[in-house]
């Protein structure tokens, strides 16, 4: 430290702020709530005096999410969630003539022409969300996909519109569901699998979903 050699390490030193650990030895420090006061000066920091409102809205609304719910509701809703996505992906795909990737590696931002590095997600999202997609790496990608996105749509709003995109499978956490995303299918937990082979030419020409009630 350039502050001197001799000092005292109190609780909050002693802590790793982002160890996903409990912090057993300091049973008076709340690692957590720390954690999301250093997490707020970062974004305050780097994003002071830009338009971050589809940034705002997104993060918000990932971090909200109830985690300890996600995976203990099933509901065939969530299938029609799903496909709703996979819809609305292949719309983006035909209007910006573009080649369709694989849904699991569909970063909006990219294709439309972000060339900014991929994010890190732990400059965004509180501790929780972090110990989830740490077990579920597919869901992280999806995150990092959709933060990207409304961080390139706050710098160009002509783009706002494919934010909707990535919305249904969010939707789907947000209710207590779950799924699996890979390559080649997309698994609604105990409701739907559906096989992605093929899947931008089936979907590109199907009526939208009526989700509006989920």
């Amino acid at each position: 430290m350039a502050f001197g050699n001799r000092y005292e390490k109190n609780a909050h030193d002693k802590a790793n702020l982002t160890d996903k650990q409990s912090t057993r030895d300091f049973p008076d420090y709340d690692k957590y709530i720390e954690y999301e006061k250093i997490l707020t000066t970062k974004l305050t920091i780097k994003f002071r005096g830009e338009r971050k409102i589809y940034l705002d809205n997104a993060v918000s609304r990932i971090n909200d999410i109830k985690w300890e719910e996600v995976g203990t509701i099933v509901s065939n809703e969530d299938a029609d969630l799903a496909c709703e996505f996979l819809r609305r992906l292949a719309l983006f795909y035909k209007n910006e003539c573009l080649r369709p990737q694989p849904p699991m590696f569909s970063n909006i931002a990219k294709l439309l022409g972000d060339t900014e590095n991929e994010l890190l997600i732990s400059m965004y999202c509180n501790s929780r969300v972090l110990e989830f997609v740490a077990n579920h790496q597919y869901i992280e990608k999806l995150f990092v996909f959709y933060i990207q996105l409304s961080i390139y749509v706050d710098k160009k709003p002509k783009y706002t519109e494919y934010l909707n995109v990535y919305e249904p499978l969010i939707r789907i956490l947000e209710r207590g569901g779950f799924f699996v995303i890979r390559p080649q299918e997309l698994e609604i937990q105990n409701v739907k699998y559906i096989p992605l082979n093929g899947w931008f030419d089936k979907f590109v020409s199907t009526e939208p979903y009526n989700i509006s009630e989920f």
